[in-house]
């Protein structure tokens, strides 16, 4: 399943950089191959839009819905199994659906996995012409060769400090959905911390063309999820 999609996506990839390669001479700084990476990244993340619409809708349930819950709070926050029972009642009469949210993350798991079999072996899933990959300029900024890890460890920095305000604001708008467990909270907040470093250390050793898409991912969710919130705080205020 992810050699298939991998081929596909590295078809894309293949497609768009034949593409980029033609608007004229290639900059010194930064190669098609980069910049090839870059809008294949945003392509994909613009195709996953129509699932973001999924999640505005959600969370604009749960901003809806949330002085209700804090009611529930207030009245059983003693007893946390009845708490638990009669949030649910609540999500099921708003027609709120928690899982809801995970959906874009479940459909993007495979489609990170597939770059990732991407830049591992470029030349089985996207340039598959005898020594293409291997004459193409693969630089980017201070970066000589994407095919290889970053040894300045600036891509695995700005890799770690994305994937944390991604996590901080997943956790924040998870924070506002229902009760959950001290135990709960305290594993969250232990892997908003743990993602960052593990990522780090991940881009350390990976071909920095990968870290790069995860980068321009990171900042797409990143900006996508600032507007989210301002759509639901704008139409909020608008039915009231």
């Amino acid at each position: 399943m992810i050699n298939f999609l991998a081929n596909i996506l590295g078809s894309v990839l293949r497609g768009v950089y034949g593409f980029v390669s033609q608007i004229g001479q290639e900059p010194q700084m930064l190669s098609y191959y980069a910049m090839a990476i870059i809008l294949t990244t945003f392509i994909f993340k613009f195709i996953l839009l129509p699932f973001n619409v999924v999640q505005v809708r959600n969370q604009k349930k749960m901003a809806k819905i949330q002085p209700e819950i804090k009611k529930l709070q207030k009245k059983y926050g003693y007893d946390q199994q009845t708490l638990t029972l009669k949030t649910q009642e609540l999500y099921k009469e708003e027609g709120y659906n928690p899982m809801a949210g995970c959906l874009p993350l479940l459909i993007q798991f495979p489609i990170a996995l597939s770059f990732y079999r991407i830049f591992r072996f470029p030349e089985q899933f996207a340039f598959s012409n005898p020594g293409f990959f291997e004459a193409m300029q693969k630089n980017f900024f201070h970066i000589g060769d994407l095919g290889n890890p970053d040894t300045t460890i600036i891509l695995p920095i700005v890799a770690a400090v994305t994937t944390y305000l991604t996590s901080e604001l997943t956790q924040g708008m998870q924070a506002n959905q229902g009760p959950s467990s001290d135990q709960a909270a305290q594993t969250m907040n232990m892997m908003k911390i743990m993602m960052p470093v593990m990522i780090f250390f991940f881009a350390r050793n990976m071909p920095a063309g990968l870290v790069i898409y995860w980068i321009t991912s990171s900042v797409f969710s990143i900006v996508q999820q600032l507007i989210n919130k301002l759509i639901v705080k704008k139409e909020l205020e608008e039915e009231i």
